[in-house]
């Protein structure tokens, strides 16, 4: 009896180690395929990433912030891309710490930025927190902090 208790437990966490490798899979290429798509520009790839409803999304960059995809979208992102002085060369998250439950995921990485201001080439090191949330469409960014 003991025998088989121990090998159902040990069969569990086995199980239960796969699905935790499997989850954090998924994050980190979610958080991967946003962070591609903004070092290309591309907004409508990055939206497909996010919570896109109302005030389901949130983002702190700095001292700023932006409460709603479409605010950040419009107010930010779009403006951002389309500026001719501004041009992204890298836009690279790595480094992912992942913890998750079923419908709850916290992320910190690290960022690394290569870009162009004005004729001044520039780069910047900096640290994120994603929040996401386990959706029917897979997961999805809520919040980051950017800094």
């Amino acid at each position: 009896m003991f025998v088989r208790a121990m090998t159902i437990l040990g069969l569990a966490l086995v199980w239960n180690s796969a699905a935790a490798a499997q989850t954090e899979t998924e994050i980190s290429d979610v958080l991967e395929a946003y962070s591609h798509a903004l070092s290309g520009a591309d907004i409508s790839e990055a939206e497909r990433w996010v919570m896109v409803e109302g005030a389901e999304f949130s983002i702190f960059e700095g001292s700023g912030s932006d409460i709603g995809w479409a605010e950040y979208r419009d107010h930010h992102l779009a403006p951002e891309f389309a500026a001719e002085h501004f041009a992204i060369q890298i836009y690279d998250w790595s480094g992912y710490t992942i913890q998750a439950d079923d419908v709850l995921a916290f992320a910190t990485f690290n960022i690394r930025m290569e870009y162009e201001v004005r004729g001044e080439a520039r780069e910047r090191d900096a640290h994120g927190t994603a929040i996401l949330v386990r959706t029917d469409a897979g997961w999805r960014i809520k919040h980051l902090h950017t800094s």
